[in-house]
């Protein structure tokens, strides 16, 4: 799995979103960054935080998509209408709850100050 690119800001202020383990030189003053200067058990923890915030939302839709099979087909009752309200829970009660989590989670990653070569 490709990770999220990393934003290397130059000391001259040009920015750039460059994939981990890969260099950049700055077109403006010539500096070259390379992102494998950050530790690799760092930048694969972060992965695997955000790849298990997925699977936990993947999963808790998974759970209530069973849900409403169960009790449509238990109940005999259709499960449309049912469908809907699940839908209409799920993107507008969990979901804006789980993006602001996942927001504020990338807005505290640690920050790395490397070094041009």
């Amino acid at each position: 799995m490709k990770g999220p690119p990393i934003t290397v800001r130059c000391d001259c202020g040009s920015v750039e979103y460059v994939p981990y383990g890969e260099s950049w030189s700055c077109p403006s003053c010539g500096r070259r960054w390379d992102t494998s200067q950050i530790p690799s058990e760092d930048y694969l923890g972060i992965l695997r935080d955000m790849r298990r915030m997925r699977v936990h939302a993947m999963g808790i839709g998974a759970v209530v998509g069973v849900g409403v099979v169960l009790v449509a087909t238990l109940s005999g009752g259709p499960i449309f209408p049912l469908a809907l309200v699940a839908m209409a829970g799920w993107w507008l009660l969990y979901m804006p709850q789980w993006r602001r989590k996942v927001r504020a989670r990338a807005r505290n990653l640690p920050t790395w100050n490397l070094r041009s070569g």
